[in-house]
């Protein structure tokens, strides 16, 4: 089971440095295109279908980093590990609970209209900073407890 923790947290955390590596290739081919623009300005352009893919990378693989890996802590680790991993999942929880109370914030501008459904993708967008302390930097760092951690060897006899 360690094992296949340990290999999920792996793959998900591949897929969340992919995520921030096209989202950096995006933004500088962004600024590249246009003239003018920094950084900063590629992101916030944000075409569609790039930045739905990017996000759906960065947001889908962070969570996984966080449940595989503190799933892999929790099986295999000292209680330092295991409380740390513990820890580490306060702030991705605050992260979604604040994604879910934002999706009903829509329909406060139209009294008549629906609010709007939930999409934490886009929340990952709006608020890039709290998405990267709240949700990325935990996830990476539960990779980190995850992946650092000694494998289980087979005990063998001395006789």
């Amino acid at each position: 089971m360690e094992r296949a923790l340990r290999a999920a947290t792996l793959v998900s955390t591949a897929l969340l440095l992919i995520g921030l590596a096209m989202l950096l290739a995006y933004s500088v081919a962004e600024a590249i295109a246009n003239p003018g623009y920094s950084l900063v300005d590629g992101y916030w352009r944000g075409r569609l279908p790039w930045m739905g893919i990017i996000e759906a990378a960065v947001v889908g693989g962070a969570t996984a980093t966080l449940i595989c890996g503190a799933a892999a802590v929790l099986a295999r680790g000292g209680w330092i590990r295991r409380l740390a991993s513990i820890l580490l999942l306060g702030p991705p929880a605050l992260w979604w609970f604040a994604a879910y109370i934002q999706a009903g914030v829509g329909g406060a501008y139209c009294p008549g209209c629906p609010p709007p459904p939930f999409d934490p993708w886009a929340y990952a967008y709006s608020v890039p900073a709290t998405a990267g302390l709240m949700l990325v930097l935990p996830a990476l760092a539960t990779a980190a407890l995850a992946l650092s951690a000694r494998a289980k060897t087979p005990y063998i006899s001395p006789s």
